[in-house]
């Protein structure tokens, strides 16, 4: 199960930052190389003090937060990458949400994968947003690194679904689905998964399975259709997979 985390660092991951959108493409490559260069010596100095001292990486980390904060709005315009020493960045088909993650080098055989949300509201805002994990009691960071970002249409909103992975330890793969919505000003997460929760989760035990891979979500139709494998009670695998389709507003289990 998902351990506690530093309190002194969860008090940082309700903080949210708002700032006017911004246009200006003549500082475009100016802003990507310095972010990227800001990015490597963040990590530079996180992994040369990382068995060292405790507090000077949680620092960091903070001082992390605060440059992908500074360049939020420039993240639009970046690639989409999936690089487990740097970061993890996806955004949606709309360029309306992107979903940015790393490795905080402050866990142990369990990853503390931290995770900041930046969405464009409808008044042309770019607001970013630290996500904590989702336990029924959250505390503490996501846990886990998204690494795909799905959109669905549903009336006049748009519900975005991320995939993400995590590991409680050598031994312990997570998977996740979590939904998001753009609400006016606010990014929240509706309740579109079965038992209304606003994620599907599922955890497994190598040592369980009678297999070398992971059973993994398998997302398809524009994430309209969802095939989820299904633990068995010692957290091996069924065998079996659970088939959801979105419909009303909702995934149905068929």
């Amino acid at each position: 199960m998902k351990s506690l985390l530093s309190i002194t660092f969860l008090l940082t991951l309700y903080s949210c930052w708002t700032t006017p959108k911004q246009a200006d493409p003549t500082k475009s490559i100016e802003n990507k190389n310095q972010f990227y260069q800001a990015i490597v010596r963040h990590f530079n100095f996180i992994d040369s003090v990382r068995k060292i001292d405790p507090d000077l990486i949680e620092n960091e980390n903070l001082k992390l937060q605060q440059t992908i904060n500074l360049y939020k709005a420039d993240i639009f315009n970046l690639s989409d990458t999936s690089n487990y020493d740097l970061l993890y960045i996806v955004k949606s088909t709309d360029k309306k949400l992107c979903i940015i993650s790393w490795d905080t080098r402050m866990g142990g055989t369990m990853i503390d994968f931290a995770t900041m949300a930046v969405y464009q509201t409808s008044s042309g805002d770019t607001i970013s947003k630290m996500l904590i994990d989702t336990s029924e009691s959250p505390i503490g960071n996501t846990l886990m690194h998204y690494d795909n970002l799905y959109s669905i249409k549903d009336n006049d909103n748009t519900i975005y679904i991320a995939h993400g992975f995590g590991q409680g330890s050598t031994a312990l793969p997570w998977q996740e689905l979590r939904a998001f919505q753009i609400d006016n000003r606010q990014l929240i997460n509706p309740k579109i998964f079965p038992e209304q929760k606003p994620n599907l989760f599922i955890e497994f035990d190598t040592h369980k399975l009678n297999r070398e891979e992971v059973p993994m979500i398998l997302v398809m139709d524009s994430a309209k259709t969802i095939s989820s494998p299904i633990p068995n009670e010692d957290e091996g695998f069924s065998g079996k997979y659970q088939k959801l389709v979105f419909s009303n507003g909702v995934y149905k289990v068929q």
